[in-house]
């Protein structure tokens, strides 16, 4: 029998949880490339490649999770990915402020598959704000930034580190493309 593939680009800042989400939900060891940075981005380790996992939605389907950097400078990496794409799921950490020429960059890059492809917006570190009403003004802010750029992408708070809720975001690619029933997931 052979199983139906289904790639998910996961794209985004960093330090927004790429590398922590394909970790959260791959039932096989991920393949990572994170290295040491060699400049001070706030973290010890970055991603300089494709993060890859993998996560059966269930008997006849697979979803390849292809944790991407998201700085421009990597844009090779995002064309070798962005064929055949089921979904784009852009990453974007929760701050003072949003870094608009990064997602706009990202949104500019996938413009041309804006009709054809579910894109959502996960916001990480929510957890990080003093109120709740910082976290709604933050999403106000990316919703404003992806309808300029003439995308429809819910944009949805997530904790990359729990595996319900990067569950809870496949449930909406899963509303967004009709193509495969969703009850049979399962997390290793």
């Amino acid at each position: 029998m052979n199983q139906l593939y289904k790639k998910l680009a996961i794209i985004g800042e960093v330090g927004a949880g790429k590398t922590r989400l394909v970790r959260s939900i791959s039932e096989i060891s991920p393949f990572e490339t994170e290295e040491k940075s060699t400049v001070d981005i706030g973290k010890e380790m970055t991603t300089v490649g494709i993060d890859y996992g993998r996560l059966s939605l269930g008997k006849d389907v697979a979803l390849g999770l292809y944790g991407l950097p998201g700085q421009e400078r990597f844009s090779m990496l995002w064309e070798m990915v962005k064929q055949g794409l089921w979904g784009l799921l852009i990453l974007v950490k929760y701050g003072e402020t949003l870094n608009h020429s990064q997602l706009e960059t990202i949104l500019d890059f996938y413009d041309n598959e804006k009709d054809s492809l579910a894109v959502v917006i996960g916001v990480t570190h929510c957890d990080l704000a003093i109120k709740e009403a910082d976290v709604d003004s933050f999403i106000t802010t990316i919703e404003q930034t992806v309808n300029q750029a003439g995308f429809i992408a819910p944009v949805i708070p997530v904790d990359t580190r729990d595996a319900e809720s990067v569950l809870m975001l496949l449930q909406v690619f899963d509303a967004m493309n009709t193509s495969f029933l969703y009850d049979e997931i399962s997390v290793a």
